[in-house]
């Protein structure tokens, strides 16, 4: 017999490299013409992008925690740090949660990685805007609250943190766009199943 032809006695990593290539993809239910198939290279590309998104993810959270070790006599606004930690902290759990959803999407694999840069992107220019005002004691016109409850010393229109903010909230859209839609073309329960 062939390589394959017997299976007694064989260890399950040599099985496996007698299974067709077909074994290792998944057919997205109701897609008749196959543009939708996944390949054992999109699925590794999913587990890389799950497991950097949970990598960074955490390394945010850290370094929100970290930022908030940082005095006030060491800044010119304490207020962007206090902005900043909170900001790291709650994208980086964004992003935690992110990473649990990779294997639900179904995208191709250059929006999947535009995916990845858009989350990247948008959960750390938020956190950066309130690092950037803080050293810089001076904000921006998109955070007037804050600039009323807590006035920065060196005005309220610095292009830097305004510019991380807007880059933030378009990124960040994008990705949560870009989310629902992958999400919406993944297959739902089976019939019977309940939720």
């Amino acid at each position: 017999m062939g390589r394959c032809g017997s299976m007694g006695g064989r260890s399950v990593p040599s099985l496996l490299l007698c299974l067709p290539r077909a074994a290792f993809s998944a057919r997205i239910p109701g897609d008749s013409k196959g543009e939708n198939f996944m390949t054992t290279e999109d699925e590794a590309l999913k587990e890389r992008l799950r497991r950097w998104t949970l990598i960074l993810g955490v390394l945010q959270i850290t370094v929100g925690c970290a930022v908030g070790f940082i005095p006030p006599s060491a800044v010119a606004w304490f207020r962007g740090i206090v902005m900043a930690h909170i900001e790291f902290v709650v994208n980086g759990i964004l992003m935690v949660a992110f990473a649990f959803l990779v294997r639900e999407l179904r995208l191709r694999p250059a929006l999947l990685k535009t995916w990845f840069g858009l989350l990247q992107i948008g959960t750390w220019s938020n956190g950066a805007a309130g690092v950037a005002a803080a050293f810089l004691g001076a904000s921006s016109q998109l955070m007037p609250t804050l600039n009323e409850k807590f006035p920065p010393p060196h005005g309220t229109e610095h292009p830097l943190v305004t510019g991380s903010l807007q880059v933030c909230g378009v990124t960040i859209l994008a990705a949560l766009l870009i989310t629902l839609y992958g999400l919406a073309r993944s297959q739902g329960p089976a019939e019977g199943d309940t939720v």
